[in-house]
Order: structure tokens, then C-alpha cells, then sequence
């Protein structure tokens, strides 16, 4: 479905609304199915052949299960687009996740009966007006908590990409485990001798031989982080003998307006 919304609007890749939804799906295809046996495991564990406690706790811990994995997927773009992280996130997606279903369904009921009979399409409305009433209640009474949220500005978008590329290894480490488990062990077993032989020979030089690389490696790694651009609008006036020149920079992108008689 996504491809076709895309391949119809290519420029769909770029709203809030199809980033969210699109991660919320994720959320719920690759992050619910281990955090969903992480719980039965723990139900299990607490409490053992009780048929009747253990499917209400199964039923508990799915359900927040689904909440949590929309969650983990959407936080870093509901934070980039919107500057805030929500505390109460978790519980109010709970609460209100059981009304959802009806919501979509009413709604499409209501949205369809109105092209054929207005009456009965006013009466499904009204189903569909006290479950979306319920959500706004949630929504609303958890966001006039104090501390429910904190605002957090401006973010790098470099932070999110990291942020989903260890959250995308956690997930296939999860799933490859032992396969993860026997690679690393081979891989350790094979590179420990080379370790072992540099370690030994750098053991063996002198330090003055040794000190000034890590001080020159050192300068040029604090160089680079100082250099670097931050996500921050910077506007410098520059004089180019007629009038001033504006440059504009926000991370790696700069504007310059009027930079003067010379064209270079």
C-alpha cells in the first residue's frame, strides 16, 4: 500500500502523517512480535499453570505490547516533527487502543451509508461520536498532566537515522541469536592472535615513537568535532566593499544573497 501511495505521490514520503503511519505499521510487524513473547515468557515464568491469570495477563501484556512497539517506532519523528517526547505515551495509547477498531469501523460505516441513506448514516455517526470522544477524553485529560511531556526542540536528523539503524540491529540480533552468538565467538577466536601480536609489538616501541601519532590523532579528532556544523540557523553579515553580503548556514546548507560585484 505504501508503494502505490507512493509511486501515485512520490512527494507523500515527505508528510508527517506517512512517516508516522508507515512507522507505527513497522512498529507493529517487526517490534510487537518479540516484545509480544518477551511477556509470555514473563507470564509464564510469574505464574505457571494458571490457565485463567495467565490469559488475562497474556491479554494485558499484548496489548501493551502492540502500544509499545508503535511507540519505540514513532517517538524520534513525533520529537523531530512535533519537539516533544511524550511520558504518558504508553498508557494513553493503551487506554485508547481499544477504541480504535471502533472508530474505523463506525466511521467507514457512517462515511458509506451517507452516499446511500443520511438518516442511518446520522444514527452509525453517533457510535462512532462516543468512541472518539472517549479518545479525545484520554488524550486530553493525560496531556493536562504535569511533566506528561518533555519539549526537546530542534533534533538532528543524524541522531534519528542512528537512532533506528541500532534499534534495526537490536531487532535481527533478537531474531539471529544463536547465529549472532556462533559469529562472534568464531570471530573473536580468529582476530585474538593478530591482537595479541600488535599489541605486543606496540608493547615493544619506544613512546617517543608512539606518543606524538596519538597526539596528532588526537588534535585532528577535536578539530573535526569543533568544525563540524550543528543544526543551528547561523545569518553573518560580510562586506564586500558594495553594501554588506548575507550568508545564511543551517548544517550543511548555505545561502548567500548578494555576494557582490565579483561573480566568484
Amino acid at each position: 500500500a505504501a508503494a502505490i501511495m507512493v509511486g501515485i505521490s512520490p512527494q507523500i514520503l515527505w508528510a508527517a502523517s506517512f512517516q508516522l503511519s508507515f512507522l507505527a505499521m513497522a512498529g507493529l510487524i517487526f517490534i510487537f512480535p518479540p516484545l509480544q513473547a518477551l511477556g509470555r515468557r514473563a507470564v509464564r515464568a510469574t505464574l505457571g499453570e494458571d490457565r485463567a491469570a495467565a490469559s488475562v495477563a497474556n491479554l494485558i501484556t499484548d496489548s501493551f505490547s502492540v502500544t509499545l512497539g508503535a511507540i519505540l517506532a514513532v517517538w524520534p519523528v513525533v520529537a523531530y516533527y512535533f519537539g516533544i517526547v511524550s511520558f504518558v505515551a504508553p498508557l494513553a495509547t493503551l487506554l485508547t487502543l481499544p477504541a480504535l477498531p471502533a472508530i474505523i469501523i463506525t466511521g467507514a460505516l457512517a462515511g458509506g451509508l451517507g452516499l446511500i441513506a443520511l438518516p442511518v448514516a446520522q444514527i452509525v455517526s453517533w457510535l462512532a461520536w462516543l468512541f472518539l470522544s472517549y479518545m479525545l477524553l484520554v488524550v486530553n485529560g493525560f496531556a493536562a498532566i504535569p511533566l506528561s511531556f518533555l519539549k526537546v526542540g530542534a533534533i538532528n536528523s543524524n541522531l534519528i537515522w542512528t537512532y533506528y539503524l541500532v534499534l534495526a540491529l537490536a531487532l535481527w540480533l533478537n531474531s539471529h541469536r544463536r547465529q549472532a552468538s556462533t559469529l562472534t565467538t568464531k570471530s573473536l577466536t580468529s582476530v585474538k592472535p593478530g591482537i595479541n601480536k600488535i599489541t605486543n609489538s606496540v608493547s615493544k616501541l619506544p613512546k617517543k615513537w608512539v606518543i606524538p601519532p596519538l597526539l596528532v590523532i588526537a588534535i585532528l579528532v577535536s578539530v573535526a568535532a569543533a568544525t563540524m556544523p550543528d543544526d543551528n540557523l547561523h545569518v553573518s553579515f560580510l562586506d564586500v566593499g558594495q553594501g554588506d553580503a548575507i550568508l545564511i548556514q543551517k548544517g550543511n546548507q548555505q545561502v548567500l544573497v548578494d555576494g557582490g560585484p565579483n561573480p566568484q
